[in-house]
């Protein structure tokens, strides 16, 4: 685990608390998460004096208070600055303050992914993000997550391995089998939701193409047969990474639960579910743990 992702996750929650749309439930649920998976990611408390610290009394609660204890967050990462903040978030949003009041999605129409080829395929934001930014780590784990998007198809799936292998030197490892990456079955009726999760465990630990295109092959084996967590939903707009992300509210289908990989917890896939900020945010709260 690296320092640098440790202050880009950090960074990232802070993000996140400034999107509107993130819900205070979400929040919380996912700095929970966290403190349990990462704790090293929170800071000890340093309370402050004078105006660097708390106020309880919301008369104080500004959009002004709000922006200059985001900034001390950012150097005093502790659990009890960050419950704050979310009271202090909540109390604007319940008094309407522009800023914090979340808007409706637009209801647009839904553009087409890689339904009929690479060639149409518009990547995720998240997806786009960590490309763009370079780092491998990262950038596996966002591609890993794209499984968990049921609104994605097997072939979308299989488009975004091909856009990001062409645009990411070294991305899979070769193939190999060792106590935390077992082999892969081929009898379909051995294909479970349970085989599957032990397979998602298996990829984070042997990042390779074969693995990756079995998984899909699994899902989309489960979607045909209607297996709860993996009922297909309908596709979500995609946008180019350089225009204004359009925030979606949705939850996750999948309910089941894992404590060996941290991308089947359900409180992450529906915070990636809800997309935005909050979806950045657990593509790095996921690479944390090892």
């Amino acid at each position: 685990m690296t320092t640098a992702i440790l202050a880009k996750a950090r960074k990232s929650y802070l993000s996140a608390l400034k999107d509107p749309q993130a819900t205070s439930a979400q929040l919380l649920d996912i700095l929970a998460q966290a403190e349990q998976k990462t704790p090293e990611l929170l800071h000890d408390f340093q309370p402050g004096t004078d105006k660097n610290a708390l106020d309880p009394d919301p008369i104080s609660w500004t959009a002004e208070y709000f922006s200059r204890h985001i900034l001390l967050a950012d150097h005093n990462f502790a659990r009890e600055r960050i419950e704050h903040l979310i009271r202090v978030r909540e109390h604007l949003r319940k008094q309407g303050v522009k800023g914090f009041v979340p808007s409706v999605p637009p209801s647009s129409p839904q553009t087409k992914s890689a339904r009929s080829g690479t060639s149409s395929y518009t990547p995720s934001t998240n997806l786009q993000k960590f490309v763009a930014e370079g780092d491998l780590l990262t950038t596996r784990t966002a591609l890993r997550m794209e499984l968990n998007d049921n609104s994605l198809t097997g072939a979308d799936l299989r488009a975004a391995l091909d856009w990001s292998r062409a645009n990411v030197l070294d991305l899979f490892e070769a193939y190999s089998e060792k106590a935390f990456a077992r082999g892969m079955e081929s009898d379909h009726k051995l294909w479970n939701s349970q085989y599957y999760e032990s397979q998602v465990v298996f990829l984070k630990t042997n990042f390779c193409e074969e693995r990756l295109q079995h998984l899909i092959e699994v899902r989309d084996l489960l979607r045909q047969q209607g297996v709860e967590g993996f009922v297909a939903l309908p596709p979500k707009q995609r946008t180019n990474i350089s225009q204004s992300v359009q925030h979606q509210s949705s939850q996750s289908q999948r309910t089941a639960t894992s404590h060996s990989s941290p991308e089947l917890n359900p409180v992450f896939k529906a915070a990636l579910m809800a997309g935005g900020a909050l979806a950045v945010l657990v593509v790095f709260l996921v690479a944390l743990v090892k």
